[in-house]
This record gives structure tokens, sequence and C-alpha cells, in this order.
């Protein structure tokens, strides 16, 4: 047997060399079969593509058949090309099927009361009605999943407390409004109001206003219902219009001392000028400059960067001056030495700003004085509040993975979205590193609670991206209500305990988790 295998290796061998065929394994096998037939020897592996098509169905073998196909490979060919125009003809059918609902969708959405909603969808529609390709779907899809991330339905609350309606249905909501409009709930509305209006008037820069508001205050407490009339209205008016002047007041008081600077500088730049040999165009500019600093509008970071750029022109024109100039170079040293110390104080003033670098949101300096102000209020007016403390989870596996540019990258963010998702009454600032506390004035610990899950879940679900890569980005949350505490710092220790606990739990949760 083996000797007649070996005689067919070398047929087959001589067959192929005689008929100049290409030496490889699918024409051997096939010259190798033809000569084992002719000398009647049957091999199991030169059946197997007659074993393949006798468990095809009727009509594919027939089909086979017509193509005469020879081996393996071509029967594997025609198996693929007959699946796939079965795949085609079906898929086709399932995507028109889905462009249609896509679009209904899409019109569904487009009359749904929500203008942002209705304007994206009106956008897909018109890109429907082009060829579109991956990309441009999937900037459909991103555009869409940013309108979800960011979409904030917290509008729909400011009804809570005076009025009760169904938030799931836009015709019950306004059915529900229009009825508590037209009951007869005044009062109640009124108590409401009371506590808004004294936190409104409550001190911020004018401290002597306080025995006035305690007045105003003590009247809204007892009767709230005051509110309605003309004589306590204007009370408030008058409040609120004495508290501008004051603020006023003491905002120049603060500027007074680099007024004083700035005119002496004045001084010697005219001074300068009237020595002068010529009329020094360039000198002039600079005086110019000087007159149009604004203290009103411009920050401290704007002077600064104006009065530099005047001391490095007074620097220019010292060295073209002539010798008129150089008799009064006693005082231009002394001018530079106002500069520099001008310069000096206004870089200490930049250290103690109000505002972190890097997120845009209050500093620590700021969350101190402003944890001091409602703590004030509480003690005078009893007006509760609560804190959150926001901790970034696993923040140094994001530096160390992607590298500390992301992290800062990470931090802007969440401060663009903590300021974003929070009212206008509420302060926010960064704690210090990748923790940030937010002071809810006027909410209970419950309220408390529901926010801070409302922003653990918004940046679970937000798109951190650095250089084209997703950042998964989670936070722990500790909250604390300052009514349940005895002190300001049994407060912030009590939400810096519950920021331990939800770390220690599994991060990426609020504590406490109920009331």
């Amino acid at each position: 047997m083996a000797t007649k295998i070996n005689d067919i290796i070398k047929e087959s061998i001589k067959k192929l060399q005689e008929q100049k065929v290409a030496f490889t394994p699918s024409n051997y096998h096939e010259i190798f079969c033809k000569v084992a037939k002719e000398k009647g020897l049957i091999l199991e592996e030169c059946m197997q593509l007659e074993k393949y098509i006798e468990k095809l169905d009727k009509a594919l073998k027939q089909e086979i058949k017509s193509f005469k196909v020879k081996n393996l490979d071509e029967l594997f060919v025609f198996l693929s090309s007959r699946l796939q125009r079965s795949l085609n003809s079906n898929s086709n059918e399932v995507l028109d099927a889905l462009y249609l609902l896509t679009k209904r969708l899409l019109q569904a959405i487009s009359v749904l009361h929500n203008k942002k909603a209705k304007d994206l969808a009106d956008y897909s529609i018109e890109k429907l009605k082009t060829k579109n390709d991956i990309k441009e779907i999937n900037r459909l899809k991103d555009k869409w999943f940013d309108f979800l991330t960011s979409y904030d339905d917290s509008f729909l609350n400011k009804v809570d407390g005076f009025c009760t309606a169904d938030k799931s249905d836009l015709e019950k909501f306004v059915n529900g409004i229009i009825k508590c409009l037209s009951s007869n709930n005044d009062k109640e509305i009124y108590k409401k109001l009371a506590p808004l209006v004294i936190a409104t008037l409550a001190p911020s820069i004018a401290s002597n206003v306080d025995d006035e508001l305690a007045t105003i205050s003590y009247e809204l407490r007892n009767s709230p219902e005051i509110l309605a009339t003309d004589s306590i209205q204007d009370d408030i008016k008058k409040m609120i219009k004495k508290r501008i002047e004051l603020d006023k007041m003491e905002l120049k008081k603060k500027f007074s001392e680099v007024d004083k600077i700035l005119i002496e500088i004045e001084k010697r730049l005219l001074s300068l000028i009237d020595t002068s040999s010529t009329s020094n165009k360039n000198v002039i500019k600079v005086r110019d400059e000087l007159k149009d600093i604004d203290f009103k509008a411009d920050t401290f970071e704007v002077v600064q960067s104006k009065l530099i750029k005047i001391a490095d022109s007074l620097e220019l024109e010292t060295r073209t001056l002539n010798e008129k100039m150089v008799q009064n170079q006693q005082m231009i040293k002394k001018l530079k030495l106002r500069n520099e110390k001008l310069e000096h104080a206004l870089q200490v003033a930049k250290m103690q700003s109000k505002e972190d670098f890097l997120t845009k949101l209050a500093s620590r300096r700021a969350l101190d004085e402003e944890l001091k102000k409602v703590e004030e209020a509480y003690k005078r007016y009893k007006i509760d509040y609560s804190i959150c403390f926001v901790d970034i989870d696993h923040f140094k596996t994001i530096n160390d993975t992607y590298g500390h540019d992301a992290g800062d990258i990470v931090l802007s963010a969440l401060g663009k979205i903590l300021k974003r998702f929070t009212r206008d009454v509420d302060f926010v600032g960064r704690y210090g590193g990748e923790e940030f506390l937010i002071i809810l004035p006027s909410t209970g610990l419950e309220s408390a609670i529901e926010f801070a899950k409302k922003i653990k879940d918004i940046i679970a679900n937000f798109k951190f991206m650095y250089k084209n890569e997703r950042i998964d980005v989670k936070v722990s949350v500790g909250v604390s209500e300052r009514k349940i505490n005895k002190s300001l710092q049994e407060t912030i220790k009590a939400a810096d305990k519950m920021l331990y606990r939800a770390k220690k739990e599994g991060r990426n949760r609020v504590c406490p988790d109920t009331v």
C-alpha cells in the first residue's frame, strides 16, 4: 500500500512539472486525487469535497454543480458569496426600517416643547436626508450624548415649596401650576418667601446695617403676609439702596491708597515732560495710558498689567532723556521705587485673591469668609445651611496614568460642572487639591443629599477627554447640616467624616445616603 502511494506521489509531481502548474497545496491535492482515482485507489482525503456537498440541501447542490466547483477552496468561496448576498438583502430592509423609525422619533422630539432638543432633532433630520458616513453618524450620536449629559431639568423644582405639580408630564405640570396659582394660598407663599427675602438682605460688606435688618427680619418672620404691603416694600427698597451706597464707599476706601500712588506717578510724569528739552510723544502716551486705568471696571490683574507696561515705558524713555532729565535722576529713581512697591503690593493682592487660578472657583480663603457669613446669618437670623465635601475618587491614579496636565484638565472641567449645576445662591470653592466644598444656604439635609446625588451622577456620566482619550471620573460626597451640629467647625467635621465613610464604603457614593 505504501509503495502504491509513493508511486502516486511521484506521478503527481511529474504531471505538475509536465503541465507547468504552480506547485501549491491546492494544485497538488487536485492532481494527486486524479492519479489515485486512475490507479483505483479511494482515499478519504480525496472524498472531502463530496462529503461536504452531500450534507447540503438539494437546491445548493444543484447550484454547486452548475458552478463546477472542483475543490474545497472553491466550495468555501461559493458558500461565503451565497451567505453575503443573503445578509445584504436582509440588512438593507432592516436599515430602511431603522431609518424611518429614527426619523419618526426625531419628528416626535421636535414637538416636545424643548428648544435645544427641537433644534438638535431638526438638525439630525436634515442630516438624515443626505448620504452620511460613519463619522457623520458618530458626530450626531455625540451631539445627542452631550445633550443628555448636560440636560438640566432643575428649573422645574422652582415651584417646590409653594406649589405641587406632576413633573413627569408637561400637560399635568402646567395644569397643576395653574390650579395652584388660582387657589387661595397667598399666606403660605409669603411664609416661604419671607426667609428668602431675609437671606437676600443679610449683610455682606456693609456690616453696620445689621440693626435695621434685624427689625425687618423680625417683622417678616412673625407676619410674612406684610410682604404684600407698600410700607414693607419701601423699607426693603431703602435697605437695598443703603447697602449699595455703603458697598461703594467700602470699595472706594480699599482703592484709595492705590489712587494716591497713581496720582503721584502722574505728577512725576508731567514734571518729566515739562523739564525735558523736547515734548516726548512716548512719555505723553504713557501718561494717557495711566489715565485710562479704570479701578471700578478693571481687576487687580489688569491694573498690575497696565502698571508694568507703564513702568517698562518709563524705563525705556529714561535711556533717551537729555541733560535736564539727568539732573532729575534722583526723582526718577524714587518714581521707579514707588512703581516697584506698587507691583509688589499688587502681587500680594493677587496671592490673596479670592479666585482659584485653575478651577476659577472660590479659593480656600474665600470659602472661609463665606462660611463665616452663613454661620453669622445662622446665629442671628436662624437661616439654616448645609455643606457638601466633594472629592475626586482615585485622582492620584489619573495623574499617574495620564499625567498632571490631564489632572489639571479634570479639575478645571469639574469646576465648570459644579458652577453650572448649582444655584446662584450656592457658594462653590476649591477646598484643596482634588477636594471641593459647596455651601447650600436655606437647605436642609434631605435636599442637600438629593443635590449631592445629582452632582455625583452628572460627573459620572460626563465625558472627560484628554488627547482624544476618555478619562473615567467619579466622585464621593460627604454631606452635613448646620442645624444638627453644635458649631460651624462641628458641621465641617461631620461632612468630612461622611466623605471618609463614602470612600471607605467603595467610593462613587453620597454619605449619608438618606436622612
